[in-house]
């Protein structure tokens, strides 16, 4: 058992009253009203969860919509995966994309790179090579260097190997979180490091929101599914509109929940349909 680990990787839940958003459309067409900041998480919300990072691959109907969205709304899309590789699976232009949590941002007349990342750069590269050569022989486990943060996703390790895999993360990330260089957050089936400074997705999305709209007039609606996400929710809670994707209400900071890839579609139909009968 890792002594201290839990309490050393960063969650913030906060349990709130979360409605079905198509029970309370009422309310959110009229937030909506005046127009939308629309910011998505890419994995699990543009499309499901799947064993490899990999195969995540946007559905042709997905993009379609997507891209008829963006037609009518200022979209943003705000993954955990790298800039890079976030533009190359969405392959939308003229719309914002940031990449590692926020730590990359890029779009009309906006680019973003903190500093920060770029100095953690050399830890992040060193803990993923040890990473690389002590998990190596637990099956299943995929080790990502994206740049400005990390992965190590283990959703196809053996249940009865994931304590050994928490134990080696732990020897070796662990020193670097003591010394305050990096910091671990907890997603579906993976950790994620990060340079240990105050920025995550939340921090970027009302950044991006002051930039796009320096003077407020849209409503930011954020879509997530991942405690990734909770960091946005939380930032906009009492300025915007925000959508978990679950099967059912559960603890989170978004006061709305849609149950799956399939209901975020129809979502985007409901927001081309509230433009096209103006």
């Amino acid at each position: 058992m890792v002594s201290g680990f839990h309490q050393r990787v960063r969650e913030i839940y906060f349990v709130i009253r979360m409605e079905y958003l198509f029970d309370r459309w009422g309310e959110v067409e009229r937030a909506l009203a005046p127009g939308a900041l629309l910011l998505l998480d890419y994995d699990g919300t543009l499309t499901p969860i799947v064993e490899r990072p990999e195969l995540a691959i946007l559905s042709p109907d997905m993009k379609k919509l997507l891209k008829r969205v963006s037609r009518h709304y200022t979209l943003g899309i705000i993954s955990g995966r790298s800039l890079t590789g976030v533009k190359e699976l969405v392959g939308l232009e003229g719309i914002y994309y940031a990449g590692n949590h926020g730590f990359e941002i890029s779009g009309p007349g906006v680019e973003l790179v903190k500093p920060e990342a770029e100095r953690v750069r050399p830890t992040l590269i060193k803990i993923c090579e040890e990473l690389r050569a002590k998990l190596g022989n637990i099956k299943g486990t995929i080790v990502e260097d994206k740049g400005s943060t990390a992965s190590v996703h283990y959703r196809l390790v053996a249940e009865g190997e994931f304590e050994r895999l928490k134990n080696i993360f732990e020897e070796v990330v662990g020193p670097h979180m003591d010394s305050g260089t990096v910091r671990v957050t907890h997603g579906k089936k993976v950790f994620e490091i990060r340079p240990n400074v105050e920025w995550d997705k939340g921090e970027a999305v009302l950044w991006l929101s002051s930039v796009v709209d320096p003077k407020g007039e849209l409503t930011p609606v954020y879509i997530g599914d991942d405690r990734t996400d909770e960091d946005a929710f939380l930032a906009l809670r009492e300025m915007g509109v925000t959508i978990l994707v679950s099967e059912g209400p559960m603890e989170s900071n978004a006061k709305y929940f849609i149950k799956n890839v399939d209901e975020v579609k129809a979502f985007f139909e409901r927001l081309i349909n509230l433009q096209t009968q103006k």
